[in-house]
């Protein structure tokens, strides 16, 4: 199966992914984690509440963020790919013609 199959039957999913145990996003997330509770166990009903709402919010905008960034980095890739394989004029003879 080529990346454009697994693409289109749901084998790729660019926005899932794992985290490798250890690494340093790991060690940070486990922090980031215990810290937040600390935080929530302080917080009022209606605090946690408006935590709530503004959390909603803002995952929202990081996954607006996610999407572009993955969408221009893809169409960078393209772009990059499609210059090393266009044939252009130039001074020297490529390496296929040596």
């Amino acid at each position: 199966m080529n990346i454009l199959e697994a693409l289109w039957g749901g084998a790729v999913r660019p926005c899932e992914r794992t985290v490798k145990r250890g690494s340093e996003y790991d060690r940070v997330r486990q922090e980031a984690g215990e810290a937040y509770d600390r935080f929530w166990s302080m917080l009022t009903p209606e605090e946690k509440a408006a935590y709530n709402a503004y959390s909603e919010e803002y995952h929202h905008l990081m996954s607006i963020s996610e999407a572009d960034s993955f969408t221009k980095g893809f169409r960078l890739g393209a772009q990059i790919l499609l210059a090393v394989i266009s044939e252009e004029d130039t001074q020297l003879p490529l390496l296929e013609d040596i």
